[in-house]
């Protein structure tokens, strides 16, 4: 973590990266993780520092009480008795004080350099709980990004994880320099301890050379006083006092001159080597005693690191279980996100297939409505034509009518009086009549199936009006979905713009899962079978030159004039104004009685 900056997020952006979430959450917990065995790695050494400046400090006061234990056995100067006994002891010790005091003067030291740790260690616990508060509000906001079901609101929380990681960062890279340090505190530390460690063994190799040397001395002494004791008896207790000043002094210099104990001289010596060796008795029984402490002391230091190595190996144990669990549980919510993710691009597979199944089944649906409203045109115009032929036939039936009910003519209505022409005309008016009564019951036949194929076509005209209802809405949410994709799209291409990028694996997934469709799926419709017949189309038939002859002239009876029929109009109109026109248009109330009267 030292030397780097703060977390990137690299958006490569474009069309087909859409997993990026998902590889980013990926990462996010791998670092979570990661910060999380910094941590337990950071407090284990917290620990184990304060366990060395324990230990370090007991050191400390057992090489006080060495350095005490050897100023109580250094001998003194007044007593001449011990002078042999100096000579054994008193260079080992005498080189054995040096070291103790640099000791004892780096025991001044310890504090001084036990006040750094000590400071470093304070903020500590504090920057603990931090990290543990950054990384608790980094785990809650990953688990909303993971059920955040909007779109949009994905990146706002990638942001602040990115925050949270640069926050992170920084903490664990201020808790790298402290650890650092505390590690080269404790390799100090350990240096010291080893030193004492040392020092304590020297001590006691002494210690027990000088024992060695004691028990070798007792016993020669031990063979004297059994060899002087079958020469000699027992002297008077007045002059026991002086010959053992005088023998000690002697001894101690025929010791140093190297004189061998043969050449003693025999007299008054007895008394002082038996003083001599009762003392060197006591200093042997107490050497033992002395021993017998320090062997006690090392059997329990010894048992205190064993206790402590045992409860070391315990934690490391315990710290290992922890990690398989957490590796567990970091494997199952990976097999997790792995399945969701499937699980998301299956729908989005299964989106895309209804979106082009809907899409053709609206491609069907325009051309059908488009067939439709060609076939409407030509109707609606043959319905407006037939409604003005059937208005003009039955003015003209009406006024036939009235002309057959009217009396006989005059001769000043007719201008000439009743004849055989007369007759003629009134015939011709009476078959013209019968004419059109039958071709008014052709038109209104006719009219009648029309009517019933406009029903038909109102029917189907409502059905595809509400298929085309519903296409339209799906074609809105499609838009809307579309929409969305492109403004994510744009973002992604200002992010990579802004150079905040972020190495991952490249997804080919959607990003936050199948879009819902709010409308029920409509099945692809069959072609209507009906429609084949609408181009046979009765027309009325054409009029017949026999069929209306010309009027007498100067006759003032009623005739009816030639009507001009008119073909079917070709022309089609524009495709988008037939169907809006289809769309819009209400439906036209028939007409019940059309004009005709009742027989």
């Amino acid at each position: 973590m030292e030397g780097r900056g703060p977390y990137r997020i690299y958006d490569p952006g474009g069309e087909g990266k859409q997993g990026e979430a998902s590889a980013a959450f990926e990462h996010l917990v791998e670092e979570n993780s990661r910060l999380k065995e910094k941590m337990q790695g950071i407090k284990m050494l917290g620990e184990l520092l304060e366990e060395s400046q324990m230990e370090a400090s007991k050191l400390r006061q057992k090489v006080e009480e060495l350095a005490k234990d050897n100023e109580l056995l250094q001998p003194s100067p007044p007593s001449s008795s011990f002078d042999h006994l100096a000579e054994l002891t008193g260079g080992n010790v005498n080189h054995e004080l040096p070291p103790v005091s640099p000791a004892g003067s780096k025991n001044e030291q310890a504090p001084a350099v036990q006040k750094t740790p000590s400071s470093d260690l304070a903020p500590l616990p504090k920057e603990d709980s931090n990290l543990m508060l950054h990384l608790q509000r980094l785990e809650s906001t990953l688990s909303v990004c993971a059920e955040e079901p909007d779109h949009t609101q994905v990146f706002t929380h990638l942001g602040r994880m990115a925050l949270e990681f640069n926050r992170l960062a920084s903490k664990v890279h201020k808790n790298e320099q402290r650890t650092s340090i505390l590690q080269t505190l404790c390799e100090q530390l350990r240096n010291e301890n080893e030193a004492l460690k040392s020092k304590l063994e020297k001590d006691l190799e002494q210690r027990d050379q000088a024992t060695e040397k004691l028990r070798e001395e007792n016993l020669e002494l031990k063979k004297l006083v059994m060899s002087s004791s079958g020469k000699e008896g027992a002297t008077e207790p007045a002059s026991g006092l002086r010959t053992e000043v005088s023998g000690r002094k002697s001894l101690a210099r025929q010791q140093q001159a190297g004189m061998s104990p043969g050449n003693i001289p025999e007299a008054g010596t007895v008394g002082a080597i038996e003083k001599k060796v009762k003392i060197l008795e006591q200093q042997r029984s107490e050497l033992l005693e002395v021993n017998k402490q320090w062997d006690q002391h090392f059997r329990s230091m010894k048992q205190q690191y064993e206790q402590k190595i045992t409860e070391l190996r315990q934690k490391l144990a315990d710290s290992q279980k922890l990690v398989s669990e957490l590796e567990a549980d970091r494997e199952q919510k990976q097999r997790d996100f792995d399945r969701k993710l499937l699980l998301a691009k299956s729908k989005i597979e299964m989106e895309e297939a209804d979106k082009e199944r809907l899409t053709a089944e609206g491609k069907d649906l325009r051309q059908r409505a488009k067939y439709l409203q060609d076939q409407l045109a030509p109707l609606t115009r043959q319905r407006e034509y037939q409604e003005k032929e059937i208005q003009r036939l039955n003015k003209a039936l009406e006024e036939a009518l009235n002309i057959q009910a009217s009396p006989s003519p005059t001769p000043t209505a007719f201008g000439s009086p009743e004849g055989p022409g007369g007759l003629l005309r009134k015939q011709e008016l009476l078959t013209q009549n019968e004419l059109l009564k039958q071709q008014v019951k052709i038109f209104e036949e006719d009219f009648q199936r029309e009517r019933s194929d406009r029903e038909r076509m109102n029917e189907e005209k409502e059905e595809l009006k509400k298929q085309l209802e519903k296409l339209r809405a799906q074609l809105k949410a499609f838009k809307e979905e579309e929409k969305a994709r492109e403004a994510l799209r744009q973002q992604k291409r200002k992010m990579k713009a802004s150079g905040e990028r972020y190495h991952m694996d490249p997804l080919q997934e959607h990003i936050c899962g199948a879009y819902p469709y709010a409308y029920q799926a409509v099945p692809p419709l069959l072609h209507h079978h009906g429609f084949e017949d609408w181009s046979e189309i009765r027309y009325p038939p054409p009029p017949m030159a026999t069929e209306h002859p010309p009027p007498i002239p100067n006759s003032r009876l009623f005739h009816l004039p030639e009507y001009a029929w008119r073909p079917p109009c070709g022309v089609m109109r524009n495709q988008s104004s037939q169907v809006d026109a289809a769309l819009v248009q209400p439906s036209e109330p028939e007409p019940t009685d059309h004009g005709l009267p009742k027989n």
